[in-house]
């Protein structure tokens, strides 16, 4: 009884705010099921409590408890919150998933899903009904995962390739390893023969340092309202 009792207790708290947005983003709001879904906090906390009861009960019910479950759901709300701003940005940017692409990804999936488990194409059918979803679901839900992907790293790869390395940085790393441009008769190559040579050696570290601090200054010039 107090097994279904703390379970209930939790999912009635998590439903009692499944229709107010737990945070809008540039006018786009993210829902409360959304991050649960991401934090899979009720799965979690339903197996934990099948073999810790004790433990359970006291995360749940103290304050120490309480905080720790709400830092992590900031904290996975915080990663929605980026994502979203990228999924934006890829839109205003015109990024697109290549849907050809994204079927054949989700055939590989799936097909993968199948071989992994066993299945045969009518045992997923049967699984899957007895969660209240059909094939099509699933695929579309599978889609929607590869198609956010696609655009997420394609965005990354348009944004990385914004970087580039100054003269300066060129000149400074030049100077700093001397050394490593000699010649055959041991004296220093001219900064012009080397220069595509220290671009390539410096550039992928450029990139992402590029890439961290854009998606710094994405989130510090959102408009975002947090509801937790």
């Amino acid at each position: 009884m107090r097994k279904i009792a703390v379970v209930v207790a939790l999912l009635v708290g998590v439903g009692a705010w499944a229709q107010a947005p737990v945070a809008v983003v540039n006018g786009e709001p993210i829902s409360r099921e959304e991050l649960d879904r991401a934090t899979r906090l009720s799965e979690i906390v339903f197996t934990l409590y099948q073999e810790y009861p004790e433990f359970t009960q006291a995360l749940l019910m103290s304050e120490e408890g309480k905080a720790f479950l709400a830092r992590y759901e900031r904290e996975v709300l915080d990663r929605l919150i980026l994502r979203k701003l990228q999924l934006q940005e890829a839109r205003a940017r015109g990024i697109a998933a290549d849907e050809e692409q994204v079927t054949e990804e989700v055939d590989r999936t799936i097909q993968q899903i199948m071989a992994y488990y066993g299945l045969s194409a009518d045992d997923l059918a049967q699984i899957l009904a007895m969660q209240g979803m059909t094939v099509d679901d699933f695929r579309a839900e599978i889609a929607q995962q590869v198609r956010e992907k696609l655009v997420l790293d394609a965005l990354k790869r348009a944004v990385r390739d914004e970087a580039v390395v100054s003269e300066e940085e060129i000149a400074a790393f030049y100077e700093k390893n001397l050394e490593s441009f000699t010649g055959e008769d041991g004296s220093p190559k001219p900064l012009d023969e080397v220069r595509e040579d220290i671009i390539t050696q410096l550039l992928p570290s450029k990139r992402e340092a590029y890439w961290s601090q854009w998606l710094k200054d994405l989130r510090a010039n959102a408009d975002v309202v947090i509801n937790l």
